[in-house]
């Protein structure tokens, strides 16, 4: 019997300055086989604006954010890993 190989998935904390627009982004699978990790429902290709870096996270997925997402006026936390730089 084989087991499936633990592929690295610790992430380090993302260096996201205040005030940085960010999309919200699937992130890498954390073991063998497993898919992309969606960063919640409805919120895929979704803007968002860094307002507080809250510091690293015990999952080891990015660090953890304050943000707010304009369109709705939604204020949550949420992880570096589901998160991409808007240029």
């Amino acid at each position: 019997m084989t087991m499936n190989k633990q592929s690295p998935w610790a992430s380090p904390d993302k260096h996201i300055p205040v005030g940085t627009l960010v999309r919200f982004i699937s992130a890498p699978p954390r073991y063998k086989n497993e898919e992309s990790r969606s960063p919640g429902p409805n919120l895929e290709g979704k803007l968002a604006l860094v307002i507080d870096w809250c510091g690293g996270d015990s999952h080891q997925w990015g660090g953890v954010f304050k943000v707010h997402v304009g369109h709705t006026g939604e204020q949550f936390m949420h992880w570096g890993d589901f998160m991409e730089i808007v240029e």
